[in-house]
């Protein structure tokens, strides 16, 4: 079952316009990645687990993952290429590098991590600390 339908992403997330032939292959892998994101602590069968702000969090986070994947060239834009520039309607890339040489864009939205944030889903760390008294 999917996190956001059409539906909810035209008309409670507000997103840019996505074009109902794109919308199904865009929110699949908008999906994935969140999941990914979230080191699959999110996965549909547990989404009743989590309260009602953590999950209204999660399918903003699909949404602005979805978004971010239409604007940026959609669901293909993690294979990886290297294109110098280039620009097709909404979409437009431009070879970035950084200090370390880095030439990838990140495949995360960032709207979708500063959504996701306060959840604790982002957190990778190794456990609990809890004083001993």
């Amino acid at each position: 079952m999917p996190y956001v339908t059409k539906e909810y992403y035209d008309n409670t997330f507000h997103g840019e316009p996505v074009d109902a032939a794109d919308f199904p292959g865009l929110q699949a892998r908008a999906e994935e990645i969140i999941e990914e994101m979230c080191m699959y602590r999110i996965r549909p069968e547990v989404m009743d687990t989590y309260g009602s702000d953590i999950q209204e969090r999660i399918k903003k986070a699909v949404c602005a993952q979805i978004e971010y994947l239409d604007v940026n060239g959609g669901s293909d834009m993690d294979n990886g290429s290297d294109l110098q520039s280039a620009g097709l309607g909404k979409f437009s890339y431009t070879k970035s590098s950084s200090a370390i040489g880095s030439t990838q864009q990140s495949i995360y939205a960032p709207r979708a991590a500063r959504l996701l944030a306060p959840t604790g889903l982002l957190y990778r760390g190794g456990g609990c600390y809890a004083a001993n008294t």
